[in-house]
């Protein structure tokens, strides 16, 4: 399945698998639906082919961290446990609890796990609880400064650059 992103005008190029023909097209008829697109595409070389349309702003990795999460209560600890990260972006993570927590959406959170770069870089983020959905929560960080140490991890984690010395993250 074809993962297609849109551009910001709700353009979607579309890429032919078998003859790599490439057209774009307007899929603004898609972008206000709140569950997962999935089209079926013909192209004129006569290949049909499912694609998916990513609303997202930016790139998610898939990955699988081990970490942890506290839950911040006017600025401090206030209970938390272990997690794992599933999905990671410029912006954000997915997060999927090893036990069920008391959490709502708009709760703060500090994420804390390791990437598995080169220099294994620690990365810790204040974040906001956006999506809740059973043990997984979609978490939006509530800074991305590219002067951010744990902020630049993550990009060039992202991009596969890798930082020519380790990164010094200190919280």
């Amino acid at each position: 399945m074809q993962k297609i992103f849109l551009t910001r005008d709700h353009k979607a190029t579309l890429v032919c698998p078998e003859c790599e023909r490439s057209r774009t097209v307007d899929v603004a008829e898609h972008v206000k639906r709140h569950h997962e697109v999935r089209i079926r595409v013909k192209c004129p070389c006569g290949r049909r082919y499912p694609a998916t349309l990513e609303r997202r702003r930016f790139f998610r990795k898939d990955v699988l961290f081990r970490g942890t999460f506290a839950r911040l209560d006017d600025g401090r600890p206030a209970g938390g446990g272990e997690m794992a990260v599933r999905d990671l972006s410029r912006t954000g993570v997915c997060i999927r609890l090893t036990t069920m927590r008391k959490l709502h959406v708009g709760d703060r959170l500090v994420v804390t796990f390791r990437l598995d770069d080169r220099h294994r870089s620690l990365i810790r983020k204040e974040s906001i609880v956006r999506r809740i959905d059973g043990l997984d929560l979609g978490a939006e960080f509530t800074s991305t400064d590219s002067a951010d140490p744990h902020a630049k991890a993550i990009g060039f984690y992202l991009f596969g650059a890798s930082p020519a010395a380790p990164l010094s993250l200190a919280a």
